[in-house]
């Protein structure tokens, strides 16, 4: 689970402000990558939930509820699979030591592939042009 964070003036005040949210794009658990059923003549399954519901863990925290993620899929020919569209949801953790907390997270709906991307197999290969 990552942390996206931008900055943006979308309040009533047009105030600029820092706007930060949880974002899940894939598992960590490569072996669930392999699991995905590529489509018989098809290079993209650019999307896959995961198969049962389970609590969400940061920092020591658990969401108080399961949940069923769609993560972004792969792309066998060279293109990069990211979030084509996306909500935002808010999911509530109880903390060790009886402090709960909530975060604002993406809820992923649809992702595509798309051929702007320096090196398809590393999602994050852009950042190195900042």
């Amino acid at each position: 689970m990552g942390i996206s964070v931008r900055i943006t003036n979308d309040n009533g005040k047009c105030e600029m402000r820092k706007d930060s949210r949880l974002c899940l794009l894939r598992p960590c658990d490569k072996g669930l990558l392999k699991s995905v059923k590529m489509p018989k003549g098809k290079t993209c399954q650019p999307k896959f939930q995961a198969k049962v519901a389970e609590k969400l863990t940061l920092s020591g925290c658990t969401s108080t509820k399961k949940f069923r993620p769609t993560y972004c899929g792969i792309c066998t020919d060279q293109r990069c699979c990211v979030p084509n569209k996306s909500s935002m949801i808010r999911v509530d953790f109880s903390c060790r030591g009886g402090s709960d907390t909530q975060w604002k997270m993406q809820w992923i709906t649809s992702c595509v592939c798309q051929r702007k991307c320096s090196n398809p197999g590393d999602m994050f290969s852009d950042l190195q042009l900042l």
